[in-house]
């Protein structure tokens, strides 16, 4: 089994959660209601960071709000709450105060930003569900890596994760799911310089759009390599 079968059979095991608002994946990453209303007030408080005021300067808000491109929402809530939480960031619910990469919350950001909409509805997956696969599939790519060098480990594994979620809440086939992932890969960056910078919320940020992006051409007929984790020349060996 390839690495990116790995990842469709977590994508998989996303399922409606039942009373509690938590879902598990088989890698064990569980995401709560809690963890995304932590992330959503993250997100408020970066609102009015460097980053995000950058953002808008360059691409003013439409009169309507961001709600009717979810990219470009996912992009700025995870540079927000990045921002906002600084190196010292910890995952939405953690009480043990475990050091993250907050580059994860570009996977919060993809599950906020499709959360609600018809598509995500119609797929039978909460947001919470599909957060929990997209953590696990990050994880995944993140192993698959013997040395990370320069690069921004959180970032570049966020954007599969990413796409991971939103290919849940878009309600994906596997073909199309198996696509995006492809189309991610092509996407995946991040320098570890960044950290300390405005450039790193950015970088976070596009993580998440980058992610929400392929699923959206993905679901609209774009194809990628259907293996671009694995093999000389996949993501792994070329970031590794």
């Amino acid at each position: 089994m390839s690495s990116t079968d790995e990842i469709l059979a977590l994508a998989a095991a996303a399922t409606e959660a039942s009373g509690t608002g938590a879902a598990g994946t088989g890698a064990g990453v569980e995401v709560t209601d809690a963890d995304l209303a932590a992330f959503r007030e993250a997100a408020a408080r970066g609102a009015g960071s460097n980053v995000v005021r950058a953002l808008l300067a360059v691409r003013p808000l439409p009169p309507s709000g961001p709600s009717g491109d979810p990219a470009w929402t996912a992009w700025l809530t995870a540079a927000a709450a990045t921002a906002a939480a600084g190196e010292a960031a910890v995952r939405p619910g953690q009480t043990n105060a475990e050091p993250v990469h907050p580059a994860w919350l570009a996977v919060f950001a993809a599950g906020a930003a499709l959360s609600g909409r018809a598509e995500s509805v119609s797929a039978g997956v909460t947001a919470t569900a599909a957060i929990g696969a997209g953590m696990s599939a990050a994880a995944l790519v993140e192993t698959g890596l013997a040395d990370w060098g320069g690069w921004s480990a959180g970032t570049v594994a966020a954007v599969i994760g990413t796409g991971v979620t939103a290919g849940r809440l878009l309600g994906l086939t596997e073909p199309r799911l198996r696509a995006a992932l492809g189309i991610c890969a092509t996407q995946a960056a991040g320098l570890a310089s960044a950290a300390g910078t405005d450039a790193f919320a950015l970088q976070v940020g596009k993580a998440a759009f980058n992610g929400v992006e392929a699923a959206l051409l993905a679901g609209a007929g774009f194809t990628g390599p259907a293996e671009p984790l694995d093999g000389r020349r996949g993501l792994f060996a070329l970031f590794g």
